[in-house]
Parts: C-alpha cells; structure tokens; sequence
C-alpha cells in the first residue's frame, strides 16, 4: 500500500506541475497526448484504490490555476472540463454508458461539433447586453476579463431579435487564426519581444493583458459551443435548436455541426476532418460529441469533473520526418545527465522545432538511435516535441550508434546510474563546472537565500572573471570587482553588495534547500529543520535516523547521508556557517500548539506575499501544502480566495481569516 500511495503522490504532482506550467504561466511542458496519459494512469490507479482519493487530486478538479492580476469571480454555473478519449472504444464505451442509464426507450441523437483549440471563457447577458465575461479558471472561480472580451468583434455586446432570457450565460473558445498568429510572431520576433509557442498560447497570453488595448490589437475571435438558463427553459429543446438560436441573436458558431444518430456517423465525422484540419485558418484537435436532448443532459448531469453526456474525440499526434544531426548530453545542477537531440528544422503546428529531450539511456537504447537516422517527430497539443519512432528502412549503412557518455561530458569524471538506467549521474559535484553554475543558480534564487539581483547573468560574468570560483567567494566580493563587469557600474554594485549581505540572514529551512542536495526540494528542507534545528546534528544523522522523519524514504535518505559524507560539502557547510545568520526552527511548546499543524494557505494577503506569510509559519512549526486533503490541519485565508476553501469547507477543517492570523501572531509575541 505504501508504494501505491508514493505512486499516486507522484501521479498528482506531475499533473499539478503540468496545469501550473499550462494554465498559469501559459508556457506548456508537455504535449496533450503525455498529459492525458499521466491523468489515465492517475485515474485507473485511483479506481482500483478509492479508498485513497482525496479531494484535491487531479482527477476530482477541474481547469486551471487563478493568477494574481486579475479580479477573480464566482462561475453562476461549474465551468466544467470534458471527458475525453483518442479511440472509438472509448466512444463507444460512452456511448454504451448512456445506454445502461436506460434514460430513453427512443434512438438518442448526439450533436458532434468541432473542438476548438483555445480558450474556454463565460460571458453573462443580462437583458440582451454583456455585462460580464471570465476565463474558466479553477471551474468555480474565474479571472474578470469583461475589458478584454469586449475587444473582440465578434463577441455582440447586445444581442439582437427575439426570445432573448433576461439572463444568460454563453460558453465558449477564445482563438486565434493561424495567418494571425504568424503575424504577431513575426512582428514579435522582429522587435525582440515575447515569442509565442502556439496560437492557443498566444489567445490565452492575450486575453491576460492588463491593458485592453493590446487585446485589440491581437484579432482574437470566439465560437460559441455551450449555454446556460438562469430560469427554466421554455423555448428550446435541443443542444442544436440553442446553437441555431445563438447565431440569430448575433453570436458566432462554428458551422461544422452534425447530429448523429449512431457511431458510424460519429466516426464519419471524426474522419473527414482528421483529413481537412489543416486547411482550417484555426487550430482542432478533435471533435465533441454531446446527446442533443437537453432534457436528457439534465437528467444525466454531471460529475465534480465533467459532464456525463459529453465527451471529447482527439486526434492523435501530428508528426513529422526529420533527419538526426546530433545528440548533446546536458549536465543539470544536481549532476543528472539529460541526452538532448539536434535535428534539421521541422515545422509543427506554427513553430519550427530544431531539438528534442531524449530523458534518459532507457529512451536512447529504446530507440535504438543511430547519427542520421531520420526520425519521426511528435508535438501533440503545440507543446513539448518528442522523438516518437525511427524510420530504419532509410538508415546510412555505415551510420554510427548513438552511445550514452562513461565520463561526464563537462568534466570527465565517471558517472553513475541507477540499476533501472533511468536517472545517470556525475557525482563531482562542485569540481564539475556545469553543476557548479547551476548550483550558484540555485543558492541564491528566491526560495533559497533569496538574493534578487544574483542572477544567472550576473553569476557567469563573475565566473567568467574568475572572480569567483564557490559560494564563499560571493560573500567577500568588492566593489571594483563587480565594477569591472560589463554593465555593472558604482551603483548597481553596491545594491548587489547589500543584497548579499541581507541574504546572510535566513533560515535553517532556506539554507538545506538552497545546498541543492539530489531530491531535497522545499517541504524536505522544511521536514529536516523542524526535526534537527541545527545543521551540525542534520550533518552527523545516520540514515537509519533520517527514515524516522514522516515523508523521508530510503532513497531520500540515502541522497541526504551521501551529501554529507563527501568531506568537500561537510567543509563547505561548516564555512557558510559561519558566515550566515541562520534562524532556528522555534520549539517552543505555545506556538507549537497553535502552529504545528498541516497548513494551507489560499487567497490574498493583505500584509504579507504568499512567500513571507509561509516563512513565518514554517519558522513558527507549520508544514504548508499546496493541496486541501483530509490530513489538512489548518486553512489560513485571504481575500479573493480560490477553490481550496470550497474544498477545507466541504472536509470541516478548521479556518481563520488575515485578521484572525496577525491576533494570533500579535498573541505569541506579546
């Protein structure tokens, strides 16, 4: 059970870190196919171990993340995601599920349409006029874009003729045509600005902007797939009578629909334009198959998740042929070898692709990859490309295999792999030039000391100068050192300076995570602070005493007594402190009663930016989480909060406001 448990740990962070790179920061890291992949896994993990669902898994939510700049907005209806699949087993499995309902003795008609792929938003009529539109978000709370949707012209803001509900609300896709997004790269490319990966990316990037008018400019356009009565429906009986209905009143719809009474017609459709999908000026990745009886859609509903009586039909990946010209191994911060692929330009969905991760020996050796092997490249979604298969048939007859490096590539030290090749590493650490730099990255970015203005540009300059060769270097740095920098004059060196020096003084939590120690992320640091308090006791702790911390495993265990184990690392630790003011966990028994607790933290902080607010509560015994589950202690809440209260609402756990948080504060330290 334990290792299903790890599993699924794993399963939900991966999709967590996915939505977040998606939704968030619109910058994807995979491709659809990989994501669907990851949340199939998650799902079939979880239906055979229910018992071990919990409320804020992936599979129980819907949408994406809520950034900051926006006001954000209650959904009058759940913006709910589709189910999907990339078979017609799937479908029929559907298909077959609607009939077991046994909702209808007569044939159920489905209303196929094109899947658009860009961004979901809601706009709400009231009395024929926009008066509000919001991106999805997490499914029940939404960014307020109503400035920005307002720009597009084919979105009414009055709806014309008769039948028109005092109030509705209109679904749909925000996009943008393909010979606009060309455009726009062009131009981007041209003045050096902010180069976007796909159309959708770039729709999404769009309707973001603080200023409307940059909206404007992009020639963003809106197809209506879906609608909502706020009072009972009188007039409309079908999912397709209301699209026709929404044309009339002015709103635009996709006119690619076709009602379908069993699944040959359905497949029919899903063909004829996986064929044609690239004549269209706008990116498909699918069609979406609903019952077209709006009567039997309400009687079905939905789950927390998706619709029951809708369903999306995908596309495979769109590939192409390229030929290999060569493969680099990479060396990351903690030593790990990552094989890169180089290739003649493709041109995918809107972006030329010249590279491609090959992650591992596994994938290499899987491949059975040769040096000018043409290869077929995959990048489904527009996200991530990936090296999908080798066409052998036209392999040189003298081509060479393609071998992972003995050695480091950076060093030449020897590397190790683990017994199942997925994870190879150089071990020199900081004698390693590659992981050395990264290393310095990591030491002073923000959740480690937390130096702004010690960045990668200025690192390598030093480096460069051999003005530092280790962290220590960094702490004894002048001002006519840094001077002597391109770009770097008296002012901008002294900020620098100060800004060392008030990294000095952290925390014991910071100063683990920011050793860069192979698997010790920020809850692991967090873990080893409260459990020693002190450095020296974490350098001298046996393995057997690290597995006795919750959450730290025989892997972790092992990564953690080998850093120390290397006289090098004990030397440098030993140096740093010190150097360094380091804050201790406080044990104290009043604070620990009140915070020592599994807390999150959702919402708007008056006081305190989401960083500062967790320092403090880790510092005062808090282990925060980024998720509500039912081992959740404490949610802390701001205004504006998200979906994390709906869900520590629905468990009973406990929750105090910003005012309630700084009496309690106020309480300790008086």
């Amino acid at each position: 059970m334990k290792k299903i448990k790890y599993q699924l740990n794993k399963l939900r962070e991966k999709i967590l870190k996915y939505d977040y790179y998606y939704h968030t920061l619109d910058k994807p890291i995979v491709s659809d196919s990989e994501y669907d992949y990851v949340l199939k896994q998650l799902y079939d993990l979880e239906v055979k171990h229910k018992e071990l669902i919990t409320p804020d898994s992936p599979t129980q939510k819907i949408g994406s993340n809520l950034i900051d700049k926006f006001k954000k907005v209650t959904h009058f209806f759940p913006m709910l995601s589709l189910e999907n699949t990339f078979d017609l087993h799937g479908y029929l499995k559907f298909e077959n599920r609607i009939k077991k309902k046994n909702i209808s003795s007569s044939v159920i008609d489905f209303c196929c349409e094109l899947k658009i792929d860009g961004v979901a938003v809601s706009l709400i009529y009231e009395k024929g006029t926009l008066i509000r539109a919001a991106t999805r978000g997490d499914g029940y709370f939404g960014e307020n874009i109503t400035e920005n949707i307002k720009t597009i012209k084919s979105i009414p803001l009055k709806l014309k003729g008769i039948n028109i509900p005092k109030r509705l609300e209109i679904k749909g896709e925000v996009f943008m045509l393909k010979s606009d997004f060309l455009k726009l790269n062009t131009q981007s490319f041209l003045n050096k600005k902010k180069y976007f990966s796909n159309p959708r990316n770039a729709a999404a990037g769009s309707l973001r902007q603080i200023n409307s008018k940059i909206t404007a400019e992009r020639k963003l356009m809106f197809f209506c797939h879906g609608f909502n009565f706020f009072k009972k429906n009188k007039h409309f009986k079908t999912h397709y009578e209301m699209l026709c209905q929404c044309k009339s009143w002015g709103i635009p719809v996709n006119k690619e629909i076709l009602i379908c009474s069993n699944y040959l017609e359905v497949l029919n459709f899903y063909k004829k334009f996986e064929k044609n999908r690239l004549l269209f000026d706008f990116d498909i990745d699918g069609i979406v198959i609903k019952i077209n009886s709006l009567y039997l859609q309400k009687k079905l509903g939905a789950n927390n998740k998706a619709p029951r009586w809708a369903i999306a039909f995908k596309y495979l990946p769109k590939k192409q042929i390229s030929q290999l010209k060569d493969v680099k191994f990479e060396v990351g911060r903690t030593g790990v070898i990552t094989p890169v692929a180089y290739f003649s330009p493709v041109y995918i969905s809107g972006v030329f692709i010249r590279k491609a991760s090959l992650y591992n020996k596994n994938e290499i050796n899987k491949l059975d990859l040769h040096f000018n092997d043409y290869i077929l490249i995959e990048r489904s979604g527009d996200v991530i490309p990936k090296i999908t298969n080798i066409i052998k048939t036209k392999r040189l007859k003298n081509a060479k295999k393609v071998l992972f490096p003995i050695n480091c590539p950076m060093c030449n030290s020897e590397l190790l792999s683990n017994q199942d090749n997925k994870i190879t590493r150089c071990l020199a650490g900081l004698i390693c030039n590659a992981q050395k730099k990264k290393l310095f990255y990591h030491f002073f970015s923000k959740n480690a000391l937390n130096a702004n203005g010690v960045g990668p540009k200025v690192i390598n300059k030093l480096m460069q100068k051999k003005i530092v060769s280790n962290l220590i270097d960094f702490f004894y740095i002048k001002e006519n050192q840094l001077q002597s920098l391109e770009n770097i004059g008296k002012k901008k060196s002294r900020k620098i300076i100060q800004i060392i020096f008030t990294s000095k003084k952290t925390t014991l939590n910071r100063l683990i995570y920011a050793l860069g120690i192979f698997s010790v992320g920020e809850v692991i640091a967090d873990k080893l602070s409260h459990y020693f308090n002190d450095i020296n006791h974490l350098m001298n702790a046996s393995k057997e005493e690290l597995e006795l911390i919750d959450g730290i495993g025989h892997v972790v265990s092992s990564n953690i007594f080998d850093y120390f184990s290397i006289s090098k690392n004990r030397k440098l630790v030993n140096q740093l402190t010190k150097i360094l003011h380091i804050i201790p966990y406080n044990q104290n028994t009043q604070i620990n009663s009140i915070f020592n607790k599994n807390i999150v933290i959702t919402g708007i902080f008056k006081k305190y930016s989401r960083n500062e607010l967790k320092e403090i509560l880790v510092n005062l015994g808090a282990c925060i989480s980024n998720r509500v589950t039912k081992n959740t202690e404490l949610l802390i809440f701001g205004e504006r909060f998200g979906n994390k209260f709906i869900q520590a609402d629905k468990l009973k756990i406990k929750m105090i406001n910003e005012k309630e948080l700084n009496s309690l504060l106020k309480s300790l330290i008086s």
